[in-house]
């Protein structure tokens, strides 16, 4: 039996287990080193074979894909847009699936929207015409002076070209590859950054599906590719 046949015999028989009652299990039957089993994890976790629960504990069952929050209030604002902008690139999200993944968790009510360049002003003044409360690509200053995003508002933001994007129910929403990547190159996320990131990244690691080449060529066209490949590289 090899070592990968090892490790998932072991795996199918519990529901959770930890490197050290893996080697116990393992190291009864041929000599190998803890790093070295834990080589096989990573490969088995890549293959999706595998899933990392959290730091140090593993499971049997594989990660689940990441669905984004799509309430009917989203959904109609994306309407609403598209029927008022037919000929533009148009993406929304809740910010419910930023705070769902944070370690330190904060209320985030804001839905944003994401649209062609070009275009971004006229919606954000669309939305006020509506009397919606909404702001207008917003940096760290002003989000850290003004911004209260535990009241619900609206922020519009200038669509990058090429991310990586996904329909659900007919509306067009981030994957959770452009998500981590825009936490950690948006000025509007600063606080969200650096050792939150980090968090964000292992708790999206350990419960979902994630592409890692597709969020290192997002990542590239961020300019923040090497940032993200140092947080990839903090596996256990």
């Amino acid at each position: 039996m090899s070592t990968t046949d090892m490790i998932l015999t072991y795996a199918g028989s519990r529901n959770t287990f930890t490197l050290c009652e893996l080697a116990d299990y393992v190291r009864g039957m041929e000599d190998i080193s803890d790093s070295g089993i834990l080589w096989h994890i990573k490969k088995l976790i890549k293959q999706n074979k595998l899933s990392r629960l959290s730091r140090g504990l593993y499971g049997s069952l594989a990660k689940k894909e990441f669905l984004p929050t799509l309430t009917e209030e989203l959904k109609q604002l994306y309407n609403n847009i598209a029927s008022e902008f037919p000929l533009i690139d148009l993406v929304v999200y809740s910010g419910q699936d930023i705070s769902a993944l944070q370690h330190h968790i904060s209320a985030n009510n804001a839905l944003y929207v994401e649209v062609t360049k070009e275009a971004s002003e006229a919606v954000f003044h669309y939305m006020l015409d509506k009397n919606i409360k909404a702001y207008h690509k917003p940096d760290r200053d002003f989000m850290y002076d003004y911004v209260d995003l535990g009241e619900p508002c609206i922020i519009v933001r200038p669509l990058v070209t090429e991310s990586p994007l996904k329909k659900f129910d007919g509306v067009c929403m981030p994957t959770l590859e452009k998500l981590l990547v825009d936490i950690n190159s948006d000025e509007d996320f600063y606080y969200l950054q650096e050792t939150e990131a980090s968090h964000i990244i292992d708790n999206a690691r350990s419960l979902y599906q994630l592409n890692i080449p597709k969020i290192l060529r997002y990542a590239s066209r961020r300019g923040i590719k090497e940032k993200m490949q140092s947080y990839l590289k903090n596996e256990n």
